[in-house]
């Protein structure tokens, strides 16, 4: 079916196009036209007032399967991302068994075709097992559809083996997205090591743990030349160690969850387990620290970093409740929340979640809007509330410390690929 969108604000930042009045003719899988008005189709969709912009892309998602479907689905995760804008995720390998043999690729890839309600691209273990030992096979990883390597929530303890595969990773063109953390310093910790955690009497985790993390992986880096990416930088240390490292030209990049650009460590002065998060929630200062690197372009992504947890999971006491957040339907809001506040720019809010984790990954055909080019975009109320509460979210899970919240801007439509995988009342 030909869809015309007519009468939208055209913003695409990754292409430097800001253009109002815009008509776009979408046929099957691919943009006919950016500029379409007059031209026939056999859908139109009324525009005024919205915005079109290139599909979200997810650089940190963890779908729940195989191995956790009590949680989440790749189902009701890839719904949860329409529902956020996203036309295409990245699936973190904390699966059971973990994506580290051909066979498990090709399950999530068929899980995924099988739902069609977001593009998922598999991130492999960098690891077998993800168990720090011995390298995956990554080249064969990469020949079925990975399009990264990660040991996911873990550091690679080893620095050889992370030198052997930022080496192997160099070879076969993807990055390395690593967690970086000395677990000397940060094993038995709770949240942020400050005030609030003295406050709180609770074990601390200090920044130090995951800036000396930040500093090993560097060095590795710069030694081999490889493409290293930081999965959810938290401190003021780590971003000015990447920021370092970019003038140094290091091939590094980085990203933010949208939850550690809203929030400080006092949202867990009420003990909420549901801002437990990992890393922890840091200090304003912090927080602070993070929104400059995103504005000066030292962080180039901001990732939902969805992972669902069970009622079980999370309502018990802080130090045994599990860490993590869904993110899938609130991350765009909130980052236009920022924008509101004057705290980000909009043209850096729709870079940091289009063309910036698509250019992590080396893949020019996502997060940009090209005639000829595959269908991913998302259209974008900037007045319409997101009421973050069950009735709203389609994931499986309800953990996320937003709960009750409400946030100026919100997509209401999603196209991945031609298909529109989520459409809200309030569209003609």
């Amino acid at each position: 079916m030909n869809i015309r969108i007519d009468s939208v604000r055209l913003f695409d930042p990754g292409r430097g196009i800001d253009a109002p009045g815009r008509s776009v003719l979408i046929e099957g899988d691919r943009i006919r036209s950016l500029d379409a008005a007059g031209q026939k189709a056999e859908r139109c969709i009324e525009g005024r007032g919205l915005w079109l912009v290139p599909g979200l892309v997810d650089l940190r998602a963890h779908l729940g399967e195989p191995g956790f479907t009590k949680s989440e689905t790749i189902e009701t995760a890839g719904q949860a991302a329409a529902l956020g804008g996203f036309t295409t995720v990245v699936a973190m390998p904390t699966t059971e068994p973990t994506i580290d043999r051909v066979e498990v690729v090709e399950l999530v890839a068929s899980r995924a075709r099988t739902s069609q309600a977001v593009r998922v691209l598999p991130a492999g273990a960098l690891s077998v097992g993800r168990e720090g030992k011995r390298l995956s096979e990554m080249s064969k990883l990469r020949s079925a559809g990975c399009v990264a390597f990660t040991e996911a929530d873990r550091p690679v303890r080893d620095s050889q083996l992370l030198r052997y595969a930022l080496e192997t990773a160099g070879e076969i063109g993807v990055p390395i997205i690593s967690h970086a953390d000395d677990e000397t310093l940060s094993l038995g910790g709770v949240m942020h090591e400050g005030l609030v955690s003295t406050r709180l009497a609770l074990a601390g985790i200090p920044s130090a743990a995951e800036a000396v993390g930040v500093a090993r992986d560097l060095a590795l880096a710069e030694l081999t030349g490889a493409r290293l990416h930081f999965a959810r930088l938290s401190s003021a240390l780590s971003v000015d160690l990447v920021r370092q490292a970019r003038r140094r030209e290091v091939r590094v990049t980085a990203e933010v969850s949208p939850l550690h650009l809203l929030l400080n460590d006092t949202a867990l002065l009420g003990y909420d387990t549901r801002a437990k998060l990992h890393p922890p929630l840091r200090a304003e200062s912090d927080r602070q620290a993070l929104l400059a690197g995103l504005r000066d372009g030292t962080i180039d992504a901001v990732v939902s970093d969805h992972l669902a947890r069970s009622t079980l999971e999370k309502n018990t006491e802080l130090d045994r409740a599990a860490a993590g957040s869904i993110g899938l339907e609130t991350t765009l809001s909130v980052v236009l929340g920022l924008v509101w506040g004057g705290e980000l720019t909009l043209e850096r809010a729709i870079s940091v979640l289009t063309r910036g984790p698509a250019d992590v990954l080396g893949m020019d055909e996502l997060g940009r809007l090209v005639e000829g080019g595959v269908a991913d975009m998302t259209l974008i109320d900037p007045e319409l509330p997101l009421s973050v509460n069950p009735a709203e979210l389609r994931s499986k899970s309800q953990n996320t410390p937003l709960l009750g919240r409400a946030f100026r801007g919100r997509s209401v439509l999603t196209i991945a690929a031609g298909r529109t995988t989520y459409r809200h009342e309030s569209l003609a």
